[in-house]
């Protein structure tokens, strides 16, 4: 059946878990996981601190119920088309070239972010060993350059597609971008721990865990089989217990939890109350504003926060006067858990009807991305991954619409441009052959 200048097709290319699969992860893991936290935040124990005016039931939860299915049809739908064009070719040198060029970006954010310790040793050794704990209001911000930071997952897409490529014959990596790969683990992991920024560890490891998936469903034996049987299921309890490390120093000191509950009681209250309030508030907000609100607030942040003045004036274009959530929330929730979901939150801005049309355009975008990556194509390897957190985030805020999604969305376009200029000039041969690319890196 001709779609335009796709075909609809049965896979090609390697194999993945269902749960890497746009459609498998809304509705074989959003979607129960919604109602598994919805009950999870109506049963009163000392671990959950449920805040603000709760507002979610059975109603609020079929229409979240329903965003999420729209998200999945367009997501399975996305993963059936298949290029007109032929056979999906390798990543070559221009992709690793590319690699190499998108990781020295982000270390160039990165020097910029923390100058002040990496140009004074001692103050570097005392942040490391705890004698020392910045203020994030006293490391310094450039915008437009420190937030190139945010450019290192498509680097580490790249780099961990290449390291456990399945595909033969292999080509060897090469050496900088395994150097940059260490380099660019440990200044994540300085951020994360000076920054107190979970999210940054998660969108470094997302990438990571595709590779393997793609890498386990050619594998046989139980082990594997249970990865590719219930990934993301297992993977839950080392999320909770990151989120309760994480929560650890904010809140276990305090007299409302200190001696009163053991870690794991602790970690999995924290974890439940804080997706439920980010469902919750998503709901209030819904049920106590007009809405579709038209402002983009949520699906467009990014371009309300755009620096050089470049923001103010779709902000007045579209009537947008300020965050209008911040409001709501001291009205009626509470200011500290802001999230405000990414499922209600784009109702907000766009309504039932342009709510659902976005989910379903997000899920086949993401599904034709996450075909291309399955099938080894750089457009798909360089895609992908974003479209993952933006399911993981789903619960918290519609991660597309942020500033740092922006910039990662940017380095993807540097990636395949730098990919194409840099591709080895094609071998010559006679003939046809001549004209058609030796390495295939520049596929799209």
């Amino acid at each position: 059946m001709r779609t335009g200048l796709r075909t609809l097709a049965p896979a090609a290319g390697g194999a993945m878990p269902w749960w890497c699969a746009p459609a498998g992860i809304a509705a074989g893991f959003l979607l129960p996981l919604m109602f598994l936290i919805a009950w999870a935040g109506e049963i009163r124990h000392p671990a959950l601190t449920i805040r603000g005016v709760q507002v979610l039931d059975l109603d609020w939860l079929l229409l979240g119920g329903l965003m999420i299915v729209a998200l999945a049809l367009g997501g399975w739908l996305g993963a059936q088309l298949q290029p007109a064009a032929g056979a999906p070719r390798r990543i070559g040198e221009g992709g690793d070239r590319a690699a190499i060029a998108i990781g020295l970006v982000a270390t160039l954010g990165f020097a910029l972010w923390f100058r002040d310790f990496l140009l004074d040793p001692a103050l570097l050794w005392a942040t490391l060993t705890g004698a020392y704990k910045p203020e994030r209001d006293s490391i310094e911000l450039t915008p437009g350059l420190t937030s190139l930071a945010n450019t290192a997952p498509v680097f580490f897409s790249l780099y961990a597609f290449r390291r456990l490529d399945t595909d033969l014959p292999r080509r060897p990596l090469p050496r900088a971008m395994n150097l940059l790969a260490l380099l660019l683990v440990l200044l994540t992991a300085f951020r994360v721990y000076v920054w107190s920024e979970r999210l940054a560890l998660i969108e470094s490891l997302v990438p990571f865990g595709l590779a393997i998936g793609r890498w386990a469903a050619a594998r046989r034996g139980g082990p594997w089989s249970l990865l590719r049987l219930a990934g993301p299921f297992v993977a839950i309890p080392l999320v909770i217990v990151y989120f309760g490390a994480a929560e650890y120093a904010r809140s276990w000191a305090s007299d409302t939890y200190q001696g009163k509950m053991d870690f794991w009681e602790f970690a999995l209250g924290r974890f439940a109350a804080y997706y439920y309030t980010s469902l919750n508030n998503g709901a209030s907000l819904l049920a106590n504003s007009a809405w579709p609100t038209w402002t983009f607030e949520f699906t467009l942040e990014w371009l309300h926060r755009a620096p050089l003045g470049l923001g103010q004036p779709f902000s007045a274009l579209v009537g947008y006067a300020g965050r209008s959530f911040e409001l709501h929330l001291l009205a009626y929730q509470d200011p500290e858990f802001n999230s405000p979901s990414g499922i209600y939150a784009v109702i907000s801005d766009l309504g039932l009807t342009g709510g659902a049309l976005y989910m379903s355009l997000v899920g086949l975008l993401s599904g034709l991305a996450f075909r291309a990556y399955r099938e080894g194509r750089l457009a798909g390897v360089a895609i992908y991954p974003i479209f993952f957190i933006t399911f993981m985030e789903m619960y918290r805020y519609p991660y597309l619409g942020t500033a740092r999604s922006f910039t990662w969305s940017c380095g993807i376009v540097l990636t395949l441009l730098l990919a194409h200029l840099m591709a080895p000039a094609p071998a010559p041969a006679a003939g046809r052959a001549s004209s058609r690319p030796a390495t295939g890196e520049a596929e799209a």
